[in-house]
């Protein structure tokens, strides 16, 4: 039995895979299963996934009928893993040779079901732009609980490794929904849903840059602010408690519509007797729209005080303040 499943959604990133499925065929660790999920790509993808198969026993390919989206590629995976861990990659991003030995390793070591590693570099697909290494705000190794993890980390799948009958046996799948939000409800889930989780700093991730892509998109923020509300209703559910965690993060989020008003202004009501009592968890963008659109009793008054866009607002308030004290 291989030990570490490496699901990885596949959707139109032929230009990149060679790359990508090198770094996870050449791991130190060699007792692993590499599970890609075409998810009905247009271009080249499932051509080069099959070389890749014909190369590689330890790659499998599961090719979609439609497309489905990249939450149910990666539940879709979870259900094919046969490894006591599941790591999820995505198509254009790579990691280092030692990457999933360093994380199994950690998991052994500890008996965590989730484990986090904390170091990665930024890779730009703009040539002008050098890579950056990046480091979260724990500074320590160690074991933290789920509230510290959320205030000082980002929801990202791709820093954890995760037991795969841990998510089986607590139902923890990725909701289907779009923006590329989805691993702020699977991660917050599956933290939460254990005591603490062991947070190191091991060999790099390389989360690739590329311009347009979900992460870019003005409008992500308000799909992290959906995001969490299901992560908040999903915990309300399982009588969980919300103290001490990270409820909302609002992003680059422009307020456009509405509909996206009434949906953020709703949610925001409902959490924000758990938000007021941590108000170091959150950035000033974070506080900034969550006084704006509590002040607003509709859209109509927060458009007459406030820009949609809430980096603009920013600026514009950072600006007044600046020339009021010149």
């Amino acid at each position: 039995m291989p030990k570490v499943s490496v699901v990885i959604p596949v959707y139109n990133t032929g230009s990149l895979l060679d790359r990508t499925l090198e770094s996870v065929t050449r791991q130190t660790l060699t007792d692993i299963e590499v599970i890609c999920i075409d998810d009905c790509s247009k271009d080249h993808s499932l051509d080069i996934l099959k070389s890749w198969a014909q190369r590689d026993p330890r790659v499998r390919i599961i090719a979609l009928p439609e497309n489905g989206g990249v939450s149910r590629a990666r539940n879709t995976g979870i259900d094919a893993a046969e490894s006591p861990y599941i790591y999820f990659l995505d198509s254009d991003d790579w990691i280092d040779m030692d990457y999933l030995e360093a994380m199994y390793a950690k998991a052994m070591e500890t008996g965590q079901e989730v484990v986090v590693n904390a170091n990665y570099r930024k890779e730009y697909e703009d040539p002008s732009r050098q890579p950056e290494i990046e480091r979260w705000g724990i500074s320590e190794e160690g074991y933290y609980p789920t509230s510290v993890i959320q205030s000082h980390m980002l929801c990202v799948i791709w820093a954890r490794l995760y037991g795969r009958d841990y998510l089986l046996r607590n139902n923890i799948r990725f909701p289907v929904i779009p923006g590329g939000s989805e691993d702020i409800y699977f991660t917050g889930l599956a933290e939460v849903l254990q005591p603490r989780s062991y947070v190191f700093f091991g060999p790099f991730h390389h989360y690739w840059q590329r311009t347009g892509s979900l992460y870019h998109q003005k409008s992500n923020g308000f799909y992290y602010v959906r995001s969490y509300r299901l992560l908040f209703d999903e915990l309300n559910a399982r009588c969980i408690s919300l103290d001490g965690l990270k409820l909302f993060y609002c992003g680059l989020v422009s307020i456009d519509s509405q509909e996206n008003y009434d949906f953020i202004r709703s949610y925001l009501l409902d959490a924000g007797p758990a938000i007021l009592d941590y108000p170091d968890h959150y950035t000033i963008l974070d506080n900034l729209l969550f006084k704006a659109v509590l002040a607003s009793p509709d859209y109509e008054d927060f458009l007459a005080h406030h820009h949609p866009n809430l980096a603009i607002e920013y600026l514009r308030n950072h600006l007044k303040s600046k020339h009021k004290n010149a």
